[in-house]
């Protein structure tokens, strides 16, 4: 009998903004009359069960996934194709596993009747020289590009778990547009480093030391960094004039969607790790030769 309250129109304006799917259930039909229905509502009663099917069937509807339909590296690949996969073992590589990443590559490259040939660096040359004329693609972590990058013959396509990441998971287009930014960084501007996971963070790690120090490297400025993980992403993102984030393996892609949505809507522009390293090695075109749509929207 009360309708939607003003906090109830204030959480649909913001569903609309940010454009995330939404549903409005009047419930109690069986004891007053719901008002006229729009688009995205409808009436139900837990007593009398009306209108509760439905109901599960127009959520089922909202919660597919933006990634639905999209594939990893499966499209990419014909059955038989060989793909590598350089996958350094070092300090940061977890204890007699295999990271997210490269796990579910692997799978998706048996789902696909692919075959996978697993290598470290030191590995890799040896691995083309014997495969060279086989090889559909060479996957690689992004922090080994510096060195696979001379390994991997000009004819061979690379790209980074990263990179495959970024596509499957957000707008790949617009994760390239925001490496073009890193040129353009200025003396003291506010750089965010975000992560989507909360592991434990070694000496050297990628997020809070390797990637600061390329960006200096690179740019020849000294930014502000900033760094946040797991959840913690901020909700203000106006003082920031650049956002890189990770391959956001540990993130669905709702939240990598909503991320980049945020992101676009104050005007930041925001990059991915792979696609930073590949920019600021001066290989991104290269390594986004599986995808040459996007090669030209490299600057």
């Amino acid at each position: 009998t009360q309708g939607k309250t003003p906090a109830d129109q204030e959480l649909i304006a913001l569903f609309q903004q940010k454009d995330i799917p939404y549903l409005v259930a009047y419930n109690k039909s069986d004891l007053a009359a719901a008002p006229l229905l729009g688009e995205n509502e409808l009436a139900v009663s837990a007593v009398t069960r009306e209108g509760i099917e439905e109901l599960k069937e127009r959520v089922a509807r909202l919660t597919r996934s933006p990634s639905e339909g999209k594939r990893l590296v499966g499209d990419l690949l014909s059955p038989g194709d060989l793909v590598v996969l350089v996958t350094p073992i070092d300090s940061a590589a977890p204890k007699g596993r295999l990271i997210l990443p490269q796990q579910q590559t692997i799978r998706e490259i048996l789902d696909f009747h692919g075959r996978a040939i697993v290598v470290q660096p030191d590995e890799l040359p040896s691995t083309v020289k014997a495969f060279h004329d086989s090889i559909r693609l060479v996957i690689t972590d992004s922090q080994a590009f510096s060195t696979v990058k001379d390994m991997v013959p000009e004819d061979v396509p690379l790209t980074s778990f990263s990179i495959l990441f970024a596509r499957y998971k957000g707008e790949l287009e617009a994760f390239i547009e925001g490496a073009n930014e890193l040129k353009r960084l200025k003396e003291g501007d506010r750089v965010l480093i975000s992560e989507g996971c909360t592991h434990h963070r070694q000496c050297n790690d990628i997020g809070t030391v390797k990637m600061p120090d390329w960006i200096r490297r690179f740019s020849r400025k000294t930014p502000e960094f900033s760094f946040t993980s797991g959840k913690g992403f901020p909700d203000d993102l106006s003082s920031f004039s650049l956002i890189v984030h990770c391959g956001a393996c540990m993130l669905n892609p709702q939240e990598v969607s909503y991320r980049q949505q945020l992101a676009k809507t104050e005007n930041i522009p925001m990059t991915n790790y792979g696609i930073a390293i590949a920019y600021m090695n001066g290989i991104l075109r290269r390594v986004l030769s599986p995808f040459p749509e996007l090669v030209k929207k490299v600057k």
